[in-house]
C-alpha cells in the first residue's frame, strides 16, 4: 500500500494573476465572495488570512479552473 502525503498551500501569486487576467479588482472579488469590505479579500490575497475551501471553490468556479490549479506543494 502506498502512503500518500502532500502538504499544499494556496498559491497567492496565482490568485492575483487569475484576478487580474479576468479583469477584476480586489473590490470586485470581495463583493462576489460576500466580504463586507475589500480589505477582507485583500488580506487573503496577501497571505494574512487563511483561504477556506469554500472560498477556493468559489474562486475556481469564477475563474473556470480546477481548485488544484490554485495550490502549490510546500516542503514540510
Amino acid at each position: 500500500m502506498v502512503k500518500l502525503k502532500k502538504t499544499v498551500a494556496v498559491n497567492l501569486e496565482k490568485l492575483k494573476k487569475y484576478r487580474e487576467a479576468n479583469g477584476y479588482s480586489i473590490s470586485d472579488i470581495a463583493v462576489m465572495l460576500g466580504y463586507k469590505t475589500p480589505t477582507g479579500y485583500w488580506l487573503l490575497e496577501k497571505g494574512n488570512r487563511q483561504c477556506s475551501i469554500d472560498v477556493l471553490y468559489m474562486l475556481a468556479e469564477l475563474y473556470k479552473c480546477d481548485m488544484k490549479d490554485m495550490l502549490i506543494p510546500i516542503e514540510e
